[in-house]
């Protein structure tokens, strides 16, 4: 096996808007670079590609854009290239804006584009004898759950830090870290991190990679002769939110316009917990076997989640949000959010469609496996997967492919929360994914 590595600079434009909330932001400067990195891979008869865009998200066209490109360039099958998003929220926006009509530049998806290509590109241009190993490592007290069951029974997402209302949190993070050492000959070591939590850390109005970039950086600057690339886990109902936060964790924190603490002294915090990860195990890999490249990608259809008998209360909560007079509505901070991206959801909907595909992708390198979805699962859906799979390692990806919105298990609906209540998708698409997931990576085992 030969790997390659490469990475190219993305930062937007001055002015260009930023996606991730339900407010419009504008760019006002970078606070650390963001980019496109990429892993090629070469068995002497197959070739593929993982790349890694730090972006909050893009709609397939964009997905389909940067393949073409690599394809025309490279010689590459498509479902030999991996894309996936690391979901930071101070990331530029590329397309339309699904919270209202706000476009990126069309100078900067074309640059975008280029730079993609490029990084698939060069990846392939520095390919080296690799031998691939792995191990599994911890970042503890850093993802939290962010559905709480509160003391009134009802369920909230983000309740507020100290909210003496909340009773228990609706599930457990996964707090595995899991690494895939490239071992390269004559050439620097690349070092594959994955850990899923939502990068929404900092906030406002400047770019920044979020927690993924220190990672990063802290990993390539502590470990002579390497590269990095960190690719984003299921992360659907996690982020870094600890509503019981140790007078520390407030220190370096400042609540937001939702109620949510970030900052960029926070993001570097994550990054350290979780690059300390990677070099507590970066000396113990195990070695696996990594003889043939194979890849593949299938499509499963999730039900829509229409709900038409409630079109015109929907339509006064938007009415009224769109028109900012938000303190006309009985809602607050993260609950506001949630009944503004429900209405929005509710009315997107009223004409259908009835279901919505969604692209599952695995890349098969010997018994190593990237696994990824277009959407953001919850994190059981990834446990389940992890469970099942059939390789030594599966290293899974969200957003990945395409865009797909929340993933939320079944359970979810009833309890309620934002995640279950913006979703596009009606109750039973987590057993659909696990399944389809299942058929593809055992159709390449």
């Amino acid at each position: 096996m030969k790997t390659g590595f490469s990475k190219i600079c993305i930062n937007p434009p001055y002015g260009a808007p930023i996606v991730g909330y339900y407010e419009e932001r504008l760019t006002k400067g970078i606070l650390d670079d963001i980019f496109s990195r990429a892993v090629a891979f070469d068995d002497g008869e197959n070739k593929a590609v993982v790349i890694a865009l730090d972006l909050c998200l893009i709609d397939r066209e964009y997905y389909d854009a940067m393949k073409d490109a690599i394809c025309a360039a490279t010689g590459l099958k498509r479902e030999a290239i991996f894309i996936t998003c690391s979901h930071t929220h101070t990331g530029p926006l590329v397309g339309k804006d699904i919270a209202s009509e706000t476009r990126s530049d069309k100078a900067y998806d074309d640059f975008l584009i280029s730079c993609v290509r490029d990084s698939a590109i060069y990846a392939l241009a520095d390919l080296s004898e690799t031998k691939v190993s792995s191990a599994r490592g911890e970042a503890k007290n850093i993802s939290f759950v962010r559905r709480y069951r509160m003391k009134d029974g009802s369920v909230a997402t983000n309740p507020g830090v100290n909210n003496p209302d909340i009773d228990h949190a609706l599930g457990t993070p996964n707090e595995t870290v899991k690494l895939v050492k490239l071992a390269r000959e004559g050439a620097d070591d690349i070092y594959i991190v994955n850990f899923g939590t939502h990068p929404d850390s900092v906030g406002g109005d400047y770019i920044s990679a979020d927690y993924i970039g220190f990672v990063c950086d802290i990993v390539e600057r502590a470990i002579p002769g390497s590269k990095c690339i960190f690719l984003q886990g299921f992360q659907g109902d996690v982020n870094h939110v600890n509503v019981h936060p140790t007078k520390g964790e407030s220190a370096i924190s400042k609540i937001d316009f939702d109620s949510v603490p970030r900052s960029i002294e926070h993001a570097e915090h994550m990054g350290r917990i979780i690059a300390g990860a990677v070099l507590s195990i970066c000396s113990i890999t195990e070695e696996i076997k990594s003889d043939k490249i194979n890849f593949a990608m299938s499509c499963v259809d999730l039900p829509s989640h229409q709900e038409n008998d409630r079109l015109d209360e929907a339509r006064h909560i938007w009415t009224l949000h769109d028109s900012g007079r938000d303190d006309e509505l009985p809602f607050k901070e993260m609950a506001l959010t949630t009944a503004v991206a429900e209405a929005k959801r509710i009315i997107a909907l009223e004409n259908g469609p009835a279901s919505f595909p969604f692209w599952l992708s695995a890349l098969k390198i010997g018994d190593l496996c990237f696994a990824g979805i277009g959407g953001e699962p919850f994190t059981e859906i990834g446990n389940r997967i992890n469970e099942a799979s059939p390789f030594a390692e599966t290293v899974l990806c969200c957003l990945t492919n395409t865009y797909g919105g929340y993933i939320p298990v079944t359970s979810a609906y009833a309890e309620g929360g934002y995640e279950a209540r913006s979703s596009s998708l009606a109750p039973g698409g987590d057993d659909i994914i696990v399944d389809g997931m299942m058929k593809l990576l055992n159709s390449l085992n």
